[in-house]
């Protein structure tokens, strides 16, 4: 009985504490919920920002267990290195906003996995800080909208509608990014984030880009939501 009671680590060790374990899950994941909650609130990639921010908690949580189990074996930390050097992401980062949020995910169940509650909480309660108002300063300078283009186009005319549509873009717009750009049988389609300084500044954009082609489908979404 005592060798199956061992197989199954049931063994605690005189420095496990499951008082201890169960509080800091708990912190991390209170921790974890707020990190979500402003990835949502502040966040700016045009990914599903609600379904990447369950995946956050899922990684911190992760993180946690892992170096829980881990901190007090080198042996077990060593076998971490070698797992961890054949697991291949098959899915890539899309934007550099979303690897920023897992590595502070990360940096939770790091630091609350290894006790370090103090330094954890003033360090996340800082880096908040920033994102807020980092967020805060963007929305009072600047409008930011998703703008998505649609349009009939011959497949000889696609490469030049795409050229004029884009050096208009970019020429209205304070700051633009192309996220995505598709052609199909007969059709353009065209998604930029654009930073834009007024309201006006938008409408004048529409005018411009109805003037390429009067049936072009424009439609402008809050990148906020």
């Amino acid at each position: 009985m005592e060798e199956l009671v061992s197989q199954l680590g049931l063994n605690f060790d005189n420095t496990f504490s499951v008082t201890n374990y169960l509080i800091n899950i708990v912190i991390c994941s209170l921790l974890l919920f707020i990190l979500a909650f402003v990835y949502i609130r502040f966040g700016k990639s045009i990914s599903n920002r609600s379904q990447l921010s369950k995946v956050l908690i899922v990684v911190g949580l992760t993180t946690f267990v892992i170096i829980s189990i881990v901190k007090s074996s080198l042996a077990l930390s060593l076998g971490l290195v070698g797992a961890l050097s054949i697991v291949r992401f098959r899915t890539a980062i899309k934007e550099p906003e979303e690897l920023g949020y897992f590595f502070v995910a990360i940096a939770l169940g790091l630091g609350m996995g290894a006790g370090q509650l103090l330094p954890t909480i003033i360090g996340f309660s800082f880096v908040s800080l920033v994102i807020i108002i980092m967020s805060k300063r963007n929305i009072k300078s600047a409008i930011t909208q998703n703008l998505l283009i649609s349009l009939q186009s011959t497949s000889d005319e696609k490469t030049k509608r795409t050229q004029e549509i884009s050096n208009l873009v970019m020429s209205k717009a304070d700051q633009v990014d192309l996220k995505r750009m598709q052609y199909t049988n007969d059709k353009i389609h065209l998604n930029f984030l654009i930073t834009m300084g007024s309201i006006n500044s938008l409408t004048e954009m529409n005018d411009a880009l109805l003037q390429i082609d009067n049936n072009m489908d424009i439609t402008f979404i809050d990148n906020q939501v």
